[in-house]
């Protein structure tokens, strides 16, 4: 034969094994709240790099001369037209470009497996929870199973009420030590915020810290009052829930919007009635007026139920519908392929005490298992992607608490709980994020913080101002804080704890621990 013959056989052996070895391009999509959107600043990169043992392990992130690595054929399209283009550490939240989330080290990782190209949809939002907003369409509404806690009605529990002290064992004047320390919780009407100090004389009273915002007639709520007691029943040392339980009984449909206070004041205590209708304008005879007003509130707000699954499906087929715009250099005939789903939500769901009354007990989180099993199905289906590979970032804010000793450990189980439904078997993960927080970063974090309270001491209880009240808190930080721990404090932390401290360290551990899991999932999926 010829050499040119065989050099052009070669030539079309060669071209058919390159057509045969395009891939249809892999999809993965981001989906969840604030932590998801990633409010993370990338000036924490210097905290990991700041230890041999954590550079290590995220040296894949890095280049040679410490910059972060950008992708050339990773890409990252961001939720509504929001800036989109090669992986990098700038598809987070705020207008600098300076913040990122789990995608940045979940595409650097799943590259590293997968030598291949792929893109990153994310559709994430801040303050959404899966109840309202992510709502997925076939939930319809929850119906507690038989012994779920949620069905034994306050009402049904025989308590003794607590007798309400005829006096306080306290001065006139008392006013808790630190009252700018104390916990906020609000009571129900707008502004209006009380704290629980413990038991005085028998009872559990609560402390106002702001009265209701708006003048209500006769004054009968401000600051440093105590609330004794509801309806003739001194406060359970569960004395907000106490409050709120009455509160919205006095408001519900059938409810005559009053309620029997006990307060003290200044060392006296008075019983008097209160009418709810004095916190709406134009009062009682207000009312139906502003109760259909309500009504009408309530309707367009359930128009707005699942609103955020809506906008993400149609968000996600946007993209995938002219792909190229997203990923240029995307190839029509080799496709593409829904690769996985990364669920990194939660927060607003968790602290929902109002939807979750029973939340620290087992079972309390039942409801949000239910909604999340709906949402892995409805996606699925949305998207015509039946075994598409679904992972879920269990909140891992505070680290794993387990066993669960309170709402959070009982939150993370609800979260992980649909990895072990048979029926997800093989094709979803939970990922316990808590693996990846930093507990030595968080306890300098709560050194600093009870440090602020010092400086409060300060200010509030010695009375400095000015200069002299700048330099006794400087002071005083410089003997409780080495310069090693402000350089920590000021590298690794640029965000709240509900953010995960905006630790580079934290989401980038978060963002590996994603990218293990679905190549796990992947592998599955094959066999």
């Amino acid at each position: 034969m010829r050499s040119i013959e065989v050099f052009t056989i070669a030539c079309a052996l060669s071209l058919c094994c390159q057509a045969q070895a395009k891939k249809p391009l892999k999809v993965y999509i981001l989906a969840g709240q604030s932590n998801a959107t990633g409010m993370v600043k990338t000036n924490t990169f210097e905290h990991i790099r700041m230890f041999p043992e954590t550079a290590k392990d995220f040296a894949d992130l890095f280049n040679k001369d410490g910059s972060p690595v950008t992708l050339d054929d990773v890409y990252v399209s961001q939720w509504k037209e929001k800036a989109c283009g090669k992986l990098a550490p700038r598809y987070g939240g705020g207008k600098k470009g300076d913040m990122f989330g789990p995608e940045y080290a979940f595409g650097i990782y799943m590259h590293k497996k997968l030598k291949e190209p792929f893109l990153i949809i994310k559709t994430s939002e801040g303050g959404k929870d899966l109840n309202y907003h992510f709502r997925p369409p076939s939930a319809g509404e929850w119906t507690p199973p038989e012994g779920h806690p949620d069905l034994i009605k306050k009402e049904d529990v025989k308590l003794s009420p607590l007798p309400i002290p005829a006096k306080l064992d306290l001065a006139d004047d008392w006013t808790p030590e630190k009252p700018y320390a104390l916990r906020r919780r609000h009571m129900g009407l707008d502004g209006f915020k009380g704290a629980e100090i413990g038991k005085v004389n028998g009872i559990y009273p609560i402390y106002l810290l702001s009265g209701p915002k708006g003048k209500i007639k006769g004054d009968p709520f401000l600051q440093g009052d105590l609330i004794l007691g509801v309806d003739g029943s001194g406060l359970r040392d569960d004395p907000i829930a106490h409050w709120r339980d009455a509160f919205y009984s006095s408001k519900s449909s059938n409810g005559d919007w009053m309620i029997k206070i006990t307060r003290w004041r200044r060392g006296k205590i008075e019983t008097f009635d209160f009418d709810f209708c004095d916190t709406i304008e134009g009062g009682r005879a207000k009312l139906p007026e502003y109760l259909a007003e309500q009504k009408k509130a309530a309707i367009e707000k359930e128009k707005g139920r699942g609103g955020y699954y809506r906008d993400m499906i149609a968000h996600v087929k946007s993209v995938l519908g002219d792909i190229k715009k997203a990923y240029p250099a995307y190839d029509e005939k080799a496709g593409y392929e829904i690769a996985g789903f990364l669920w990194l939500q939660g927060w607003n769901d968790m602290i929902n005490e109002g939807l979750y009354p029973n939340r620290d007990e087992p079972r309390g989180y039942e409801q949000y298992t239910w909604l999340l099993e709906h949402f892995i199905r409805d996606v699925r289906k949305d998207l015509n992607a039946p075994d598409m590979p679904f992972v879920i970032g269990v909140m891992g804010v505070d680290g794993i608490d387990d066993p669960p000793t309170g709402f959070r450990g009982q939150f993370q189980q609800a979260m992980a709980a649909p990895a072990a439904n048979p029926e997800f078997k093989g094709t979803v993960a939970a990922v316990q994020l808590g693996k990846y927080w930093d507990h030595q970063l968080a306890a300098l974090v709560e050194k600093s913080s009870k440090l602020k309270e010092k400086m409060n001491d300060f200010k509030y209880k010695d009375g400095l101002t000015g200069d002299a009240l700048k330099k006794a808190c400087a002071d005083y930080r410089a003997t409780q804080i080495t310069a090693k721990e402000e350089e920590i404090l000021r590298k690794g932390v640029s965000e709240g704890s509900f953010h995960y401290l905006g630790s580079a360290k934290i989401m980038c551990g978060i963002g590996k621990g994603f990218a293990e899991a679905m190549i796990e999932l992947q592998g599955t999926k094959k066999k």
